[in-house]
């Protein structure tokens, strides 16, 4: 059984002495549990908008600096990044070779 910061809700290692998040003194504490169990913490989740658009801007014009974000877009935690990530990378890599089989052919 887990124990938790009576004041902030951190989960806590055994036989602590303080709080690794608020500092408190859990040493002269009764109840190391916390009072309230509401001490979730929002996730937010960054949407990397700007990313993708300069990703599908520069898989358009310069497809090497494409590449370049849409690996960046991949590496990134949110599912709509790695998904516009790929589609960077299909579209960099796509022109890139056409771009070399009809521009450089003569």
């Amino acid at each position: 059984m887990s124990k938790y910061c009576p004041k902030c809700g951190e989960e806590l290692v055994d036989n602590a002495k303080f709080c690794k998040n608020c500092g408190t003194n859990l040493e002269n504490m009764q109840n190391p549990e916390p009072t309230n169990n509401n001490f979730q913490v929002p996730v937010v989740e960054k949407d990397h908008t700007i990313a993708i658009i300069i990703g599908y801007i520069l898989a358009v014009f310069m497809s090497l600096f494409g590449v370049v974000v849409a690996i960046y877009l991949m590496t990134r935690d949110s599912p709509k990044a790695k998904k516009h990530g790929k589609y960077v990378l299909i579209l960099s890599i796509v022109l890139w070779v056409l771009s070399r089989l009809f521009l450089f052919r003569y």
